[in-house]
């Protein structure tokens, strides 16, 4: 089931990307944070847990310069105008809107509920954990799908 939910994840990190964020993605294998060249004090981390035939979260770090190009674009406001809150409050909405896209396109007998997107801290994030990289024209970012 993992390989169907990540199969359907990145497809739609991907159409999300362009459609919602104007910015196109390619996928980079996997690494870690570090390894991937993403400085653990520069970002911001978002994870969103799931239950239906399966439970589980989805977790999506980015850089604090793509979440604000990903906000301006989004909003349609200058960056200047932006704080934040604005930031991080669209990297909860990416990873709602991706996940919420993904489950409802997966099969399954019991429905997929979601729960409220969080930001965590970048200390929750462990150098260690391996993530799926994406490549925007603005920087990397990174997703990462546990399976309970």
């Amino acid at each position: 089931m993992k390989k169907i939910l990540m199969k359907a994840m990145m497809t739609s990190i991907s159409e999300v990307m362009e459609t919602m964020f104007f910015l196109p993605v390619e996928f980079d294998g996997e690494s870690t944070l570090s390894g991937c060249g993403l400085s653990k004090e520069k970002i911001f981390a978002c994870r969103l847990g799931f239950n239906g035939d399966t439970s589980g979260s989805a977790t999506i770090v980015a850089p604090k310069t793509l979440a604000a190009e990903m906000a301006e674009n989004f909003m349609g406001e200058a960056k200047k105008s932006l704080t934040d809150e604005h930031f991080s409050g669209t990297l909860t909405e990416l990873c709602n809107i991706v996940c919420g896209n993904a489950l409802s396109k997966t099969e399954s007998k019991i429905p997929f509920e979601l729960s409220i997107p969080e930001l965590i801290n970048e200390s929750e994030v462990s150098n260690e954990d391996i993530f799926n990289i994406i490549e925007t024209t603005v920087s990397k970012m990174a997703f990462s799908l546990e399976i309970d």
